[in-house]
């Protein structure tokens, strides 16, 4: 076969409905790809060097944009997450809402409950707003079963060891907080996370 006879050989085949440009233009995003495709191309023959330096920059463009939409993606779903597993934890688990509320509002919460006297209600918010604040720090991941003993293996802080005891005698214990608990509490989380984002 001649390349002429290819030639028209290829063209008959083309010509055939199946490859016609009205039998692919049903789908609802056929234009819209279509326009796309016809932008990238115009882009492409506008850069300096031609098509061939045009493509290269054009897939460099690429993979940068789908870089920066799957990091965005991920992070975006690590922070739903963190969020979700702070919202069922946040205490571990005796403070409802506390992730919705953030560590300031319960810090804020707990200093009125010191004032009324409700030293074992300023105890628990204490510590949840630490857990959250060691999240946001990074130096916990919180998680639903997550335990006070795991936050104390992963920090090795003498500090945190003797705020958990407190919190755990008395969210789960049916011990009462002292007003110095609640103090050691105001006074001592703040040291535990400094040192946890200074680690």
């Amino acid at each position: 076969m001649t390349a002429a006879e290819a030639r028209a050989q290829a063209r008959d085949i083309l010509a055939q409905d199946r490859f016609q440009e009205h039998h692919h233009s049903g789908g609802p995003l056929h234009s819209l790809f279509v326009t796309f495709g016809n932008w990238l191309e115009d882009l492409r023959d506008a850069m300096p060097g031609g098509a061939v330096s045009g493509d290269v920059t054009l897939a460099v463009i690429v993979v940068v944009l789908v870089a920066a939409v799957t990091f965005v993606a991920v992070r975006y779903h690590q922070d739903r997450a963190r969020r979700a597993a702070a919202h069922r934890v946040a205490g571990p688990g005796d403070v409802p809402g506390a992730a919705a509320a953030g560590p300031a509002e319960l810090e804020r919460q707990a200093a009125d409950a010191d004032r009324a006297g409700d030293h074992d209600l300023a105890v628990r918010l204490r510590f949840a707003a630490g857990l959250l604040r060691l999240d946001a720090a990074r130096a916990i991941a919180l998680r639903p079963s997550l335990t006070s003993g795991d936050v104390g293996r992963t920090l090795r802080s003498e500090t945190y060891n003797m705020l958990a005891a407190t919190h755990d005698a008395v969210a789960y214990g049916g011990r009462h907080a002292s007003p110095d608990d609640a103090e050691s509490a105001r006074r001592d989380w703040p040291a535990v996370v400094g040192e946890a984002r200074r680690g």
